[in-house]
């Protein structure tokens, strides 16, 4: 998804806003970012060669040792090249102060101070990777006030950047312009804003970074970057890229109001622990795990209530409001009212490749993506599309320690880029982390495995009605709550069954799968795996076509034998309803299976042949009997015919506390194997 942007100057308001939040934008420095400059400072600038008149006259500059230059307050554009090797420094002489540069300097360190060294590791059929050890020291340093804004989103924007692609420690065409090695000490702030692209090396130090609205012009970030400020961006990032992972340890958050696009190589962990936070409708996060590699979310993608658009909040962006992460939301008059619109609108891309993108870092239950209900569908009734998900190839997986809940339908073309209606394809796994329990609020629409680590739980179905909750947010009037709709809460999975489905589909469940829908019948099948199945809700399952070990439990609805090996091979018990589906005669149970008091089994009988032609069940384990069986007859019989409906291996007890035949009269009976009636 691409964000739009209208009005004038937003770069001028943008600035305005940083000069108004002084800590937000470099106005303070922790202690530790600071240190190693604030104690021998004065003479520290004294012996450092000065540059402010070169910069301020637009003269070239070939560095050989420190230099610093002292901004005047207001804004500096720099149209020069500052080449050599040396360290820079910005220094607001009057409190605040920005330079802009407009084109590539390419100065580096001193030879002496490069230690970081770049490895290329090649994964056949996957690409490769190129990885860091050691860490240079810092090339440029922004002092607290300061403000470095690369580029003016103009065409005399000559690729704008403080860039070092070789060394003496790395050959360029090693690094093939992939990795900034000029790493930056940021203690006040970067102002992205370049009609050209930007490659950043690894930032330290307490600011932020921020990209400029309606600048379009691409921007990466890679390495080890450990600033405790925010990344904000307007139109989007590359974090990362197919053969540079990034990280990004001790940022206060990340503001996304385009395409956030995260990478993972192969053969690298990628883990963001920030929350993301967006402001109005009109961006995404987009996956791309290349190869055997991890994309690790532990934080929220939260929509942010006080960080309107255009105007990022960098001292607290969060959401006051959790309620407005689970409706629609609209602003009226006031900072926000430039939201408009679904301001709660959240979209993820899983893109191609063939790694996992995580959910969860298996220590909170703090969902990533809580929305309000929202369905598959590209095209949803009006105003019901909340939130979308787009897999396109790879494995979305869930890691949580406590029960979370996906109001989304995952999709291959529910919003977006991909806004096409087409089914997803790619795998999603519940990790198995004792206490994972998810469960799917919406249908489900992606081809692949379904898989249910033990210890976790998968629940299709809330079992009860989910609201869907239109909030205005009035500047003057406060806030006001419609209810719009109600969804069933009712999930599915696509089965080989399925009008969508393929045959390669699959539910590997060693955990537990519980089916908790109220209206909508769904089938399942080829489920493998040693956990078990419950259904609990109202709506009808079909079971077909399955070798699961685990047990089976029926409490609620009527589950059908769309096959004879519906049940797996584990333990059966019925405590609801229970029958063969249209067609079916057969059901073979590995295990034991037991019929609770409030248990129903129905049968058909449309001949003499068990199996064939008429309903028989068998046992491998020993069979309890109890509730009520019903026996739906079709055809003539002549008295006194036998039909054995239940055969059990390990021995029957009990009986059935009642039993109806329609359409003829029988008398039951049993023995210590088998249940038969006999007709009368």
């Amino acid at each position: 998804m691409r964000s739009t942007f209208t009005g004038a100057s937003r770069r001028g308001i943008l600035l305005a806003g940083c000069a108004a939040l002084t800590t937000a934008c470099g106005g303070g420095g922790d202690a530790e970012s600071t240190s190693s400059t604030a104690g021998a400072s004065a003479q520290a600038v004294q012996a450092t060669r000065d540059i402010t008149a070169d910069v301020l006259a637009n003269r070239d500059i070939t560095l050989d040792g420190t230099a610093v230059i002292k901004l005047p307050a207001g804004t500096t554009t720099y149209s020069g090249v500052i080449s050599g090797q040396g360290t820079l420094r910005l220094m607001p002489a009057a409190g605040t102060g920005t330079l802009t540069i407009t084109r590539t300097s390419t100065f580096t360190l001193p030879t002496a101070q490069q230690v970081q060294v770049i490895k290329k590791t090649i994964y056949p059929g996957a690409g490769y990777a190129l990885t860091r050890t050691g860490l240079n020291p810092p090339v440029l340093t922004i002092d607290p006030g300061a403000t470095l804004q690369i580029g003016t989103n103009t065409s005399a924007d000559s690729a704008p950047n403080i860039i070092a692609t070789s060394d003496s420690k790395n050959e360029a065409s090693l690094i093939n312009r992939e990795i900034n090695l000029n790493n930056i000490l940021n203690n006040g702030t970067i102002i992205l804003s370049s009609a050209q692209f930007v490659l950043l090396g690894q930032i330290s130090g307490s600011g932020s970074i921020v990209q400029a609205p309606d600048v379009w012009g691409g921007n990466s970030s890679g390495g080890v970057n450990t600033y405790s400020g925010v990344l904000a961006l307007t139109v989007g990032q590359d974090f990362g890229s197919n053969h540079v992972a990034a990280s990004l340890a001790n940022a206060k958050a990340v503001l996304n109001e385009g395409s956030w696009l995260v990478w993972s190589p192969p053969g690298s962990v990628v883990t963001v622990t920030q929350n993301i936070y967006e402001a109005a409708y009109g961006n995404d996060i987009n996956f791309h795990a290349i190869g055997p590699s991890t994309i690790v979310m532990s934080g929220v993608y939260s929509h942010t209530d006080n960080s309107p658009h255009n105007h990022p909040n960098l001292v607290n962006p969060g959401l006051s409001d959790l309620s407005l992460n689970f409706a629609k939301v609209i602003y009226r008059g006031g900072a926000n009212d430039v939201n408009g619109n679904d301001g709660s609108y959240r979209g993820i891309n899983i893109e191609r490749g063939a790694g996992v993108v995580q959910w969860g870092d298996g220590t909170h239950a703090n969902f990533f993506l809580p929305s309000a209900p929202s369905p598959a569908d590209p095209y949803p009734t009006l105003g019901k599309k909340n939130a979308y998900i787009n897999l396109r190839s790879g494995t979305l997986a869930f890691n949580y320690n406590g029960p979370v809940t996906l109001h989304v339908g995952i999709t291959g073309g529910g919003g977006g880029p991909h806004r096409d209606g087409a089914v997803g394809t790619g795998n999603v796994k519940v990790m198995p982390t004792p206490g994972n329990d998810v469960t799917f609020a919406q249908p489900q629409n992606y081809n692949g495995t379904t898989t249910i680590g033990a210890n976790a739980i998968l629940r299709l179905g809330t079992g009860t009605p989910v609201p869907l909750n239109y909030i205005t947010v009035n500047a003057s009037k406060g806030k006001s709550t419609f209810l719009q709709a109600t969804y069933s809460g009712d999930a599915s999975l696509l089965t080989a069954e399925s009008p969508n489905g393929v045959a390669s589909n699959a539910i590997v469940n060693d955990g537990q799968l519980i089916v908790q829908n109220t209206t909508t019948a769904i089938t399942l099948s080829n489920i493998s795996g040693s956990g078990s199945l419950a259904h609990n809700g109202a709506a009808a399952l079909t079971l077909q076509n399955n070798s699961y070990r685990g047990a089976t439990l029926f409490n609620g609805g009527t589950t059908w034998a769309g096959s004879a090996n519906a049940m797996g091979t584990g333990d059966v018990v019925n405590n609801a309803a229970l029958g063969l589906a249209s067609g079916q005669h057969e059901l073979a149970l590995g295990g034991s299976f037991r019929q609770g008091a409030t248990g129903q089994l129905t049968l058909s009988i449309a001949g003499t042949a068990p199996g064939v032609t008429h309903d028989h069940v068998s046992v491998a384990g020993p069979a309890m009997l109890g509730g009520s069986l019903v026996l739906n007859f079709s055809g003539s019989y002549a008295r006194g015919q036998k039909l054995v409906l239940i055969q059990a291996t390990g021995g029957l007890s009990g009986a059935f506390s009642s039993i109806s035949s329609n359409g003829a009269t029988v008398a039951p009976g049993q023995d210590a194997t088998s249940f038969f009636v006999t007709v009368q």
